[in-house]
């Protein structure tokens, strides 16, 4: 990926905002690997992160007349992917609660009572299990989950080596699937977007 500076950048929005298509796929060529990259470090598949790259890029095209080239396009990215992140998590949470009592939705019915107290239960479990690591497991956890901090990046702050970082990371792992696992069974991969999700906001 080519660096731009700044003015660089908002010179690309604005010819973006007036529906220049270069300007547009300039900017694709330059944020979408970043993008992918913080989508995968917050668990989210390759392939996912691929689609909702697309995704942002397709709504940044349809609201490019709303874009303000004065403010940071990164960090627009990033608000986006985010709560992209949070809504098909949030789905996700839900479905999960729906297999653990087995209701079947029928022709797009639900229970909004029965799927809300389900999905409270998850996020209440899930919530909980994270305050209760060890003071430095949930420090790294959630760097790496909220911050996407790297190992090395939080290495040092805390003066510690990569490995022991990445230990501790590890661990908190473990035991958050330990613990969530006693009510769910969920794949660690799909859990660890779940954990992210519930604290996200």
């Amino acid at each position: 990926m080519n660096n731009l500076d700044s003015p660089s950048i908002s010179k690309l929005v604005s010819q973006l905002k007036e529906g220049d298509q270069k300007a547009f796929a300039a900017l694709f060529e330059l944020f979408s690997p970043k993008l992918i990259r913080t989508a995968e470090r917050m668990f989210v598949s390759k392939e996912d992160a691929e689609g909702m790259t697309q995704e942002i890029f397709i709504f940044i095209w349809e609201k490019r007349n709303k874009l303000n080239p004065d403010l940071s396009f990164n960090a627009y990215l990033l608000t986006i992917l985010k709560s992209k992140l949070y809504k098909k998590v949030k789905a996700d949470a839900r479905e999960t609660a729906y297999q653990k009592y087995a209701i079947q939705q029928k022709d797009g019915e639900s229970s909004f009572t029965e799927s809300e107290v389900m999905y409270e239960e998850l996020k209440l479990l899930s919530t909980k299990a994270i305050e209760n690591l060890p003071n430095q497991q949930k420090q790294i956890f959630l760097w790496k989950g909220l911050e996407n901090l790297t190992s090395d990046e939080i290495a040092s702050k805390l003066g510690l080596s990569k490995r022991t970082v990445e230990n501790h990371f590890y661990q908190a792992k473990k035991k958050l699937q330990a613990e969530i696992s006693k009510e769910y069974s969920i794949p660690m991969k799909k859990l660890m977007v779940l954990l992210i999700a519930f604290i996200i906001k």
